[in-house]
């Protein structure tokens, strides 16, 4: 049989055993109805609620994603863009750890609104940029929370492997907080409950909760969507930060998560945008679904990885645990960044092999436990083999916004 993939920014067919039990966990979107074309998103006809909170504002922070999340930040705010002042209003774009570039290419998350000089491009790097602090809660943040009076988030949510969903505070922390602040709270991935889907007794998740509390004295609101990768939007919620994320979440868990009930030999993890441009970004295709794959089984990643590696601290704290069994460097290992990364993935590949069919050479994975393939197909065809036509297979497209789960019948 053939199955239709994205791979190499365009759709390719591979070919499955028609003798195996194959099964296809397609794209939500094929199955999801979009906003309705009445809907206020799509008619500029902004709620009365988020009206009065743009009036009352006086010195407005809209804090955005970056390119790393398919969140359509130009179409969402066209719909409010007669209420902004953008006179007083600075545009904060939530970079976390990704590398801050300049103004230019972010701009174009705008489109053509007149953000002019009032882009704020957050840089965690930048100890200078980080001023923003109340010592209760032990954060630093973009210093222009400190000039602003009242924030608007605007984000997407899907599920994260281990903050169990993006969108919500999470845009604030990792998003605009300290290099210091992201390590500390990254170094929590490495504990059990920070799992995808997960929230209360997620570490990760509850760190996040706690710390960004901090903020809670400004005049705070939020619009959070629950989208495709090309911005389609399916879910939209508004108002206080944590109703709205909370509802868009319960969204995610009723769409993109999949009980199973027999585990499988082989998952074929497809990813799509903006996922699939980079190694660091890959993480997410193959936690989310980790749970439903045997012992002794196979996660094959698709991602071309056409922008390279991406952020490659990781890859050195790889290399330093190959040679020597141990992290170079000073400091609590736990709080080096990147490491739960490394730990992750070698805790998962102890359980299941993990390759990955890219446009990579092998090198980049010399010191990590995944097997680098170059030919989609054949990367397939070696797998079969290895548990014959009868195995059983699973196909996941998009892989990094859905989540398979083991439930034994």
């Amino acid at each position: 049989m053939k199955v239709p993939v994205w791979y190499s920014d365009s759709n390719v067919d591979i070919t499955l055993p028609d003798r195996g039990n194959v099964k296809v966990f397609d794209l939500p979107s094929k199955r999801l109805q979009p906003l309705s074309t009445s809907h206020w998103l799509l008619t500029g006809e902004a709620p009365l609620e988020l009206r009065e909170f743009l009036a009352r504002a006086q010195r407005l922070v809209i804090v955005v994603n970056d390119a790393h999340r398919p969140t359509p930040t130009a179409k969402i705010l066209g719909a409010i863009r007669e209420h902004i002042r953008f006179e007083s209003t600075r545009f904060l774009v939530a970079t976390g750890l990704h590398s801050p570039k300049t103004s230019a290419p972010q701009a174009r998350l705008f489109g053509d609104l007149p953000i002019a000089e009032n882009l704020v491009v957050h840089d965690a790097y930048d100890e200078d940029s980080c001023t923003f602090d109340l010592g209760s809660n032990s954060i630093k943040l973009n210093r222009v929370f400190d000039w602003c009076d009242a924030i608007l988030i605007v984000g997407s949510v899907e599920p994260h492997y281990f903050a169990g969903f993006t969108g919500g505070r999470k845009i604030v922390l990792p998003g605009c907080a300290s290099f210091v602040d992201v390590e500390r709270n990254h170094a929590l991935a490495v504990q059990a409950g920070s799992q995808p889907l997960a929230r209360n007794g997620n570490p990760v998740w509850e760190d996040i909760q706690i710390r960004t509390r901090a903020l809670d004295s400004k005049k705070r609101y939020a619009i959070q969507v629950v989208c495709d990768h090309e911005g389609n939007m399916f879910f939209a919620s508004h108002g206080d930060w944590d109703l709205s994320y909370e509802q868009a979440c319960e969204f995610v868990v009723a769409n993109y998560a999949y009980e199973v009930s027999e585990k499988y030999d082989v998952v074929i993890s497809v990813v799509y945008p903006p996922l699939d441009r980079n190694l660091y970004q890959l993480q997410k295709s193959y936690e989310n679904v980790a749970a439903v794959v045997r012992d002794g089984g196979t996660i094959l990643l698709l991602s071309a990885c056409l922008d390279g590696i991406g952020d490659d601290r990781f890859l050195k704290i790889a290399k330093s645990l190959s040679h020597s069994g141990e992290i170079t460097g000073d400091g609590n290992e736990s709080l080096i960044m990147g490491i739960h990364k490394v730990r992750r993935t070698i805790a998962l590949a102890k359980r299941v092999d993990l390759v990955l069919c890219s446009k990579l050479d092998s090198l980049p994975l010399d010191h990590l436990p995944i097997t680098a393939r170059t030919n989609v197909q054949a990367a397939i065809d070696e797998a079969v083999a290895r548990y014959g036509d009868n195995c059983r297979i699973a196909v996941v497209l998009d892989a990094g916004s859905q989540v398979l789960y083991h439930h034994a019948a």
